[in-house]
């Protein structure tokens, strides 16, 4: 980036950019999902999935457009591997897709994504949590390689199936996604901005279409999206440590990580497997409780205030983690506790 104009105006016309293309998407998404045959269908009554019509699954194809689109802005490839980037990417965004038309089983997806990510992080370096630090550390703990890699696909898997897990309610994910891109562009070096800024563009165009029924994500979104933000994040840390702590990442996905914590430990208590489908989610109880979308202001405030005060104090975000767990669980309280007897709530729409 040459000047501080060129870097204001590379960043806003990345993000101009992908909105433009998610404003394609969308005006154009019945057709799209037609063409692909990526459509989601309504359950008969009882059922999971409670919208009212025949909906396409083209959010995905937005963003994965939208942040190709933004790796080919200047200066982007500087100390970030494009390339594997992409790699990644489009192999996750595959794997949804074939998830979504033709219904993979949860061992045969994790195989593969685990794969496919693993070769990522073992070709680049770069997208490797090769270290870390939290609050009142001094140094570093080094991993060695080999944990190294362990720990990133872990991490990496984890937030795959948090994101995944999440994907239940118009807006949940991509106005946690918006959220994210922000507190990520505060994070990353400015010659990654314009990625994360064609991110964040389409993403908050995805936002109006989906709030109005007329796309979701799909499998293909949440699995590519979780693979670009994952990336970017370990990149951010990577590159951004000497001002953050690991807690400060760990924040910013905390919401989804947790509730997907908690799914886990109640069905293999119940003895369930992990990827038992159910309406146990948090969005679920929400919605069950108050109709939807009214709760969703309160969970993207639960996402937001806490990284915001982690930015305003710096060093702080092992608290904010500690805040986030509270009021998820107040959320989640609020929601499940009995109903007094002559009380009316909100009749729920999908």
């Amino acid at each position: 980036m040459d000047s501080p104009a060129t870097a204001f105006a590379l960043p806003l016309a990345a993000l101009a950019a992908g909105a433009a293309i998610a404003l394609v998407i969308g005006a154009f998404a019945d057709r799209i999902g037609r063409a692909l045959g990526l459509l989601d269908f309504p359950d008969p009554a009882g059922g999971r999935k409670l919208h009212a019509r025949v909906t396409p699954l083209v959010g995905g194809l937005a963003v994965l457009l939208a942040a190709l689109a933004g790796l080919l802005f200047p200066g982007v490839g500087t100390g970030f591997d494009r390339l594997w980037f992409a790699v990644a990417a489009v192999g996750m965004f595959a794997t949804g897709i074939a998830d979504d038309r033709f219904g993979l089983t949860a061992p045969f997806r994790l195989l593969f994504a685990s794969g496919l990510l693993a070769l990522t992080i073992i070709e680049v370096p770069g997208f490797r949590l090769a270290f870390l630090l939290f609050e009142g550390q001094s140094e570093l703990l080094i991993l060695s390689t080999l944990g190294a890699i362990g720990f990133t696909l872990l991490c990496l898997i984890g937030f795959l199936n948090a994101v995944n897990m999440a994907d239940g309610k118009d807006g949940l994910v991509i106005g946690q996604a918006i959220i994210w891109a922000f507190l990520l562009m505060v994070r990353l070096p400015p010659e990654q901005m314009p990625l994360i800024a064609a991110i964040a563009g389409a993403l908050l165009v995805l936002f109006a279409f989906n709030m109005r029924g007329r796309l979701f994500l799909g499998d293909s979104g949440s699995y590519g999206l979780s693979a670009i933000f994952g990336l970017i994040a370990i990149h951010a840390w990577n590159n951004g440590f000497p001002d953050m702590r690991a807690s400060d990442v760990a924040l910013i996905f905390a919401v989804p990580v947790y509730d997907t914590i908690r799914l886990i430990l109640h069905r293999v208590a119940q003895g369930k497997t992990p990827f038992t489908p159910g309406r146990d989610h948090l969005h679920h109880y929400l919605h069950a409780r108050w109709g939807w979308p009214r709760p969703l202001p309160w969970v993207l405030l639960l996402v937001a205030i806490p990284n915001l005060g982690a930015l305003l104090f710096p060093g702080t975000a092992i608290v904010w983690l500690a805040v986030t767990l509270a009021g998820y669980f107040v959320l989640l309280r609020a929601a499940t506790r009995p109903v007094l007897a002559g009380t009316r709530l909100p009749r729920s729409r999908g």
